[in-house]
């Protein structure tokens, strides 16, 4: 018997993120806010677990943190075989 997730409101994510000098960083600004390492999330980049709330610019990587973190706890479940 599987249990549903609640869902993130849009107030929580603001509330978690209202001390962020930016709405939007990089990789390593999502990193630290998530408690993970960088090259995790250049891994989520690459997989495109990410897309929607991030976007490449030549070499840098913009990230609109309040929707990656919408992604992260309310987007879909991960798992190996979508790898």
């Amino acid at each position: 018997m599987g249990t549903k997730r609640k869902k993130l409101t849009d107030a929580e994510i603001s509330k978690g993120l209202e001390d962020l000098p930016s709405p939007i960083g990089g990789p390593k600004d999502l990193a630290e806010l998530l408690g993970l390492s960088i090259s995790t999330i250049y891994e989520w980049i690459s997989k495109g677990r990410l897309d929607g709330a991030m976007r490449k610019r030549g070499k840098h990587v913009l990230i609109w943190l309040n929707k990656a973190v919408d992604l992260v706890f309310n987007g879909p479940d991960w798992s190996k075989t979508n790898e």
